[in-house]
């Protein structure tokens, strides 16, 4: 994808976030336990603000990562004007990452890449997918774009599996996902050191079939595999969703 798709898409669902700010923040969310509005709001916004100053000084400005400092009570912003503080931090994304190059060396939290453009995704990403948390509280929630979505799992597969949990998912089977409004196929071979992800497709001892938004969704464990159209061994996606959890 393009930058300014990326930024188009990051816009989208941050308007759409800030605007769901404005209202109960003790909504809870429903597939996270013990998660509120607020909580999501919050955790995106301050994800949002480690990213942009870390990108800026060129060094991460806490030394256990996004996710432990974007979770750290200790961080949480003072404010009761939630809408207004996230409109900001959003802002402050887009002025420090947008107006890079995409090609242009920067410091990511991946051991694979250092350039612009993988901030202008893992932000979008974290933007939609958190766009549809919250809208989830509300009882609203709208699909991701299947174009987005598609690039979601992409993403999922080539940088937080690759990266992060390269061998939670080893054993045998295999796991085709079919995605049925955009192009997008998915093969997950399983072995005894992890799994090889392949855009393609093929037979899987387990294929689940479904919107990409529905598929997005699924390996984020935002929803389970009942929501898509399945054949075969289901019990592979039970441990597919266990094993990546992130």
């Amino acid at each position: 994808m393009l930058a300014e798709e990326y930024k188009r898409a990051f816009e989208e669902a941050t308007i759409r976030i800030t605007d769901l700010a404005s209202g109960d923040g003790d909504l809870p969310i429903p597939h996270v336990a013990d998660w509120t509005l607020a909580d999501a709001v919050i955790h995106t916004g301050l994800v949002f603000s480690f990213v942009s100053q870390s990108v800026s000084q060129g060094s991460p400005i806490g030394d256990g990562g996004v996710a432990p400092w974007a979770n750290d009570r200790s961080n949480r912003p003072e404010t009761k004007e939630l809408a207004d503080w996230f409109s900001t931090a959003a802002h402050e994304m887009i002025e420090v990452i947008w107006k890079l190059d995409p090609d242009e060396e920067v410091w990511t939290s991946s051991r694979d890449t250092n350039k612009a453009r993988f901030w202008m995704r893992r932000m979008t990403q974290e933007a939609v997918v958190h766009r549809w948390d919250i809208e989830a509280a509300t009882g609203s929630q709208t699909a991701i774009d299947s174009t987005i979505a598609v690039d979601g799992i992409n993403e999922f597969y080539d940088f937080f599996v690759a990266e992060r949990l390269p061998a939670a998912f080893a054993g045998t089977g295999t796991v085709h996902l079919h995605a049925t409004d955009a192009p997008g196929e998915w093969m997950i071979s399983r072995n005894e050191n992890g799994v090889e992800v392949e855009s393609a497709h093929g037979k899987g001892d387990v294929a689940a079939r479904g919107l990409a938004s529905d598929l997005l969704l699924f390996v984020w464990n935002r929803v389970d595999y009942t929501t898509l159209e399945t054949f075969g061994d289901t019990d592979l996606l039970d441990e597919h969703q266990g094993a990546f959890r992130i």
